[in-house]
């Protein structure tokens, strides 16, 4: 076993939540250094975005929801400011204000664990017809929707770096800062931010389906490469931002290429304007965070070496890759007229849950196909596989008895995963389950009271139609790929619950992502042992109660 994957391993077991206690936080939340959840940098030169209102987007009818889904994806958008300002407005940009007696808070496209939003994105671009004039890193702000020019280059450095890549391909650079969640969940932080980027990449995706464009994680950057890009490497203290990855945005009938590394080392050399704004007077260190952050660097050989060996078991059939076709009795019900624009930027996350509401099965049983790889373009971004199976606690679904059951995303692992848990479950298949779903009943038994105690208590568990349990492959990809594969497994999971809440979102319904759980009791009820698999993120969806006491305001009302 190497070191960085020892120091993950060793981070995983620290920052579980258990009964007898929960992993290492903050003893009561500081207020005066609650961080500033956005970032600028100080004397860059300003883009101004284009916005808009509310009322034009309840207006705008195509593309719908379910064309994103479709063989015949939106013909591509020309790259322009228009475009570029719909796909930061439809991913990253503020949803909506929320205010309660005298606090008003934003709320974004992108979710993030207690609205910390420790993500950071950047745009890499060649030229851009009536925005960028050159070349150029920016930094994306919120706030007031706009670029930050971090730095501009020479043509010749793009027409390298974008070479194997169809013309209109620009980057997208994601980031985190781990300070900015640390401060309200301590050690557990890191895991919470992978989900971010997870939610982040399918938001990003999602957006760009939405314009005819496709997403591909540059899966051969390294960490190092990707901080010299967006002009962050040698960042250092508690607010430094770390190097997620970065994806290639480009027309959906196209394919893309990889970077040459030779080009990289150049944006070392290059001016980069802007000073960041300081987020807290005052920070907590948490040394378990910074240890498993270094572990998790990823090298740019790392790619290499193991994308070789899941090509070769692929081709040589000794490894299994999931093909299920979306099936054809999906019950479509009204998502198929709902216009994709309202429904990203409509997603919100359900605060409380109407527990005497019930999901129609054709509901459920399609949001499941939505979670199959094939045709489903936020799945293009797992290159290396997926590793996620889920585990249901089902409380009110029609024609369905309450109780455990298990959603096999690859089903050629039946065997496995039933070897890896207790030999007394049923496993029936639903007499109304579609035949192409491994969807079995495991127990019979009404169990919302403790989905709720296994997700650290949350109410909305218990009166959610359904709450789900995301069960990753887990030893054996960090053997296979290395401590730097850890990250992904999260981000996978962040995508899934991007997937669900919108699903949710289009069928009149609610989700919600749910960190806070109780990592071995849970393991402990289905009888998993060692780390074969592991339970790494949660997320309920049912009919939402209303707000009270809160208003909701324009986006961008100023």
């Amino acid at each position: 076993m190497t070191a960085e994957l020892e120091t993950i391993l060793d981070y995983h077991k620290a920052s579980k939540h258990n009964f007898k206690a929960y992993a290492p936080g903050p003893s009561r939340l500081d207020m005066s250094i609650k961080p500033d959840p956005f970032l600028n940098y100080h004397g860059t030169r300003h883009f101004n975005l284009e916005i808009w209102s509310d009322e034009q987007i309840k207006a705008e009818i195509f593309p719908t929801y379910e064309q994103v889904f479709l063989p015949e994806k939106p013909k591509p958008s020309e790259l322009n400011a228009e475009s570029i300002s719909r796909l930061f407005f439809d991913s990253f940009a503020i949803s909506a204000w929320k205010k309660a007696d005298d606090t008003k808070w934003p709320l974004r496209v992108n979710p993030s664990s207690g609205n910390l939003h420790p993500t950071e994105v950047y745009l890499l671009s060649g030229l851009v017809k009536g925005l960028l004039k050159s070349p150029s890193v920016c930094h994306y702000a919120p706030l007031p929707h706009a670029l930050e020019l971090r730095t501009e280059f020479p043509r010749e450095t793009w027409e390298l770096l974008s070479l194997g890549f169809p013309e209109g391909t620009f980057f997208v650079g994601l980031t985190s800062i781990f300070w900015r969640v640390s401060w309200k969940y301590g050690l557990r932080a890191f895991r919470y931010s992978q989900h971010d980027i997870g939610h982040a990449i399918a938001a990003l995706t999602f957006a760009a389906a939405g314009l005819g464009w496709k997403t591909s994680l540059l899966a051969d950057m390294g960490s190092e490469e990707v901080a010299a890009l967006l002009g962050i490497f040698g960042e250092i203290g508690p607010e430094k931002q770390e190097p997620a990855c970065l994806l290639a945005v480009y027309p959906a009938d196209e394919t893309c290429s990889r970077i040459s590394s030779t080009v990289v080392s150049t944006f070392k050399n290059l001016s980069w304007a802007g000073t960041p704004n300081s987020l807290s007077a005052e920070h907590v260190e948490w040394l378990g965070i910074e240890k498993a952050a270094s572990a998790a660097q990823k090298r740019e050989s790392d790619y290499f070496e193991k994308r070789e060996e899941s090509e070769k078991e692929i081709k040589s059939g000794t490894r299994a890759v999931s093909l299920l076709k979306a099936s054809n009795s999906r019950n479509l019900l009204d998502s198929e007229a709902v216009p994709l624009r309202s429904i990203i930027r409509g997603r919100r996350s359900a605060i409380e849950m109407d527990n005497s509401a019930y999901m129609e099965k054709e509901t459920f049983y399609a949001m499941l196909q939505r979670t199959l790889p094939e045709n489903n373009p936020i799945f293009n971004t797992l290159v290396f596989g997926s590793f996620t199976h889920l585990l249901l606690f089902i409380n009110r679904v029609k024609d369905l008895l309450p109780g455990l059951y298990i959603f096999l995303r690859k089903p050629e692992e039946k065997e496995k995963f039933k070897a890896a848990i207790r030999p007394d479950f049923l496993w029936e298949k639903p007499k109304n389950c579609p035949s192409d779903l491994e969807f079995y009943l495991l127990l019979e038994e009404t169990l919302h009271s403790f989905a709720a105690q296994l997700s650290c208590a949350q109410r909305k568990v218990a009166d959610a139609c359904f709450t789900a349990c995301m069960l990753s492959e887990f030893e054996e990809p960090l053997n296979r790929f290395g401590a730097w594969i850890y990250p992904y497994l999260f981000w996978e999971c962040g995508i899934l619950g991007q997937l669900l809440y919108l699903e949710a979102e289009a069928n009149g319904l609610r989700g919600c992502g749910i960190g806070c759980f109780f990592d071995d009791p849970l393991h402990e009820t289905i009888g998993l042992k060692g780390l074969e698999y592991q339970d790494l993120y949660h997320f309920a969806v049912g009919s939402p109660l209303q707000e009270i006491g809160v208003i909701t305001l324009p986006t961008y009302e100023e």
